[in-house]
């Protein structure tokens, strides 16, 4: 294996885990990595969960795990970010699974909760040691929870002796069912009643791809994402939510409360439209029909049901522009795409909403967003790559005026899913 083509977090948790687990007597098995990717969500933001669409795309950021087999049922892990153990086991999962959750830091519930999960489809598991790593940043709406997830159930079935695979073809679990499950692990592992948009990236991650994802029926294709002139630019606020205690379950239940009213408004109406009677999600709900009946709602329903049912006409619109090549067009959307987020669905924040307001000013920038559950994290830009410096400059000159904070600029790129590797 050539050890320079694996990525950072891999390599960092491959060279650790002989220093932190160094009972080389206690494995019969070979060192090994698996890893999983963060995303970037280009366009379709809180779609997922109402049946939308959403276009996502893996990127260069992964979670890392590296370790190796034990010969029981016991999961010992390390964190190289936080600097602590955690230690759980496989019996008795997933009924006894709120009881281990209790002790365990954040970070560890998630692999937990993947493990109950794996059981509960009846895979069988073994425990395994290993140190965990990573490059996705934490609460920067590029999904460090799925990432570490996904990676999760990749290192469960590389220190499994692969009792179970992950893949397309004539394998245990297809890349949407793993991501089906690592979204009910989340769930139970946090509380958040998250779509499968961030899962599914991580898993349907293609270099130079996007991948427009159907929430509902989970069908899927890839579109083209490769500009040798345009970089993807993500700018982090340094700003941190907590989306379980945030106002993210209030939103899903703002749109399941708009579209059974949405529902009855048009089954008044026209009793006998057997469409409306199979209005399930505000994903069912047509422009022209919100227009109709939107004044009936209440406001604040109006404003959420206006968002979702518009950005799920901009994920389709952006699908034909990148079709077209039109890569500056897309961009005009994203603009659009960060109003309807803090204007109608009220997630973004002073420091995301500053900025997009800076990066509007800087020649060059064709759209900017922010990205993610909102409240904090990140923004996305459509930059010429000529005009990144200048966005640059801007953020570092005029970001700390505005919020008091330093803000953090990394590019990205379209990237694979997740992968794994025996290094001896």
């Amino acid at each position: 294996m050539d050890s320079t083509k694996l990525l950072p977090p891999v390599k960092e948790a491959l060279e650790q885990f002989p220093r932190i687990f160094d009972d080389k007597t206690a494995y019969a098995s070979p060192l090994g990595a698996a890893w999983a990717p963060g995303r970037v969500n280009l366009i379709g933001e809180h779609t997922d969960y109402n049946g939308g669409f959403v276009l996502p795309m893996a990127v260069d950021r992964v979670s890392a795990f590296a370790g190796r087999t034990r010969q029981d049922q016991t999961v010992r892990l390390w964190s190289a970010h936080f600097k602590e153990y955690a230690e759980f086991s496989l019996d008795g999962l997933p009924e006894n699974f709120d009881q281990q959750r209790k002790p365990l830091p954040g970070w560890a519930r998630y692999v937990l909760g993947v493990g109950a999960e794996l059981l509960r489809a009846g895979i069988t598991l073994k425990g395994f040691d290993a140190v965990v790593s990573g490059d996705v940043p934490l609460g920067g709406g590029m999904s460090s929870s799925a990432a570490l997830e996904i990676a999760s159930a990749e290192a469960y079935a590389l220190f499994s002796d692969h009792a179970f695979t992950i893949g397309e073809k004539d394998a245990t679990l297809t890349p949407i069912e793993t991501a089906g499950l690592c979204q009910r692990a989340e769930h139970i592992a946090s509380g958040l009643r998250s779509g499968i948009l961030d899962q599914a990236a991580s898993c349907l991650g293609q270099p130079r791809k996007a991948v427009l994802l159907d929430c509902r029926s989970l069908d899927y294709r890839y579109l083209p994402f490769e500009y040798p002139n345009v970089s993807l630019v993500v700018i982090d606020t340094g700003v941190r939510r907590e989306l379980a205690s945030s106002a993210y379950n209030e939103r899903r239940q703002q749109c399941e409360e708009a579209t059974e009213r949405l529902r009855d408004l048009i089954l008044q109406d026209e009793p006998g439209n057997e469409q409306a009677r199979g209005i399930k999600e505000l994903r069912d709900i047509s422009p022209e029909q919100f227009e109709r009946y939107k004044n009936q709602l209440p406001e604040v329903l109006r404003k959420r049901a206006g968002y979702v049912i518009a950005e799920n006409e901009r994920v389709l619109q952006v699908v034909k522009l990148l079709e077209a090549g039109q890569i500056e067009e897309v961009g005009k959307i994203l603009w659009i795409g960060h109003a309807g987020l803090r204007d109608e669905y009220e997630v973004s924040c002073a420091e995301l909403d500053a900025l997009v307001d800076i990066a509007h000013d800087v020649p060059g920038v064709y759209g900017a967003r922010m990205m993610g559950g909102g409240f904090g994290g990140c923004t996305i830009n459509l930059v010429r790559s000529d005009a990144v410096d200048a966005l640059r400059q801007a953020v570092e000159q005029h970001y700390p005026e505005r919020t008091g904070r330093q803000a953090s600029i990394d590019i990205c790129r379209a990237a694979a899913g997740p992968g794994h590797v025996v290094t001896q």
